[in-house]
């Protein structure tokens, strides 16, 4: 099964979880005093909506060339996550990424080394854009 297959497929197990994105959240909270500041006036309810759907864009720019249209609206995100507007400092998706791979092994009961890694290499280009544009 090809990477991105593997990716998706566990994003819909995991998505099968009411609890999966809270835990995610729970454990990113967790996570340092500096993510409960940056994150401190978010509506939970909305950003885990925001953020199911995002696996999905984020995946299909990852397999396509950044003049995709998948590509898209990653420029708005990359903005609004900036230092000109909410200042998500770049170190801070390598926690973001490790608490989210902490909710997939938690939900998917398919969890192993290759899912990890297409969960990764899935969000990666996504997540060097955002940070390339802080």
């Amino acid at each position: 099964m090809a990477e991105a297959e593997v990716f998706i497929a566990s994003v819909k197990r995991c998505l099968e979880s009411p609890e999966f994105l809270l835990d995610f959240y729970g454990f990113f909270m967790d996570a340092s005093e500096e993510v409960r500041r940056k994150f401190a006036n978010t509506d939970f309810k909305k950003q885990t909506r925001v953020l199911a759907d995002s696996f999905w864009a984020m995946s299909v720019a990852a397999q396509g060339p950044r003049t995709s249209a998948a590509w898209g609206d990653l420029p708005r995100l990359a903005a609004r996550h900036s230092r000109k507007d909410l200042d998500i400092p770049p170190h801070l998706y390598d926690t973001w990424l490790d608490c989210l791979i902490q909710a997939v092994r938690k939900h998917d009961n398919l969890f192993s080394t290759e899912v990890e890694a297409a969960w990764r290499s899935n969000l990666a280009p996504s997540i060097e854009y955002m940070r390339s544009k802080y």
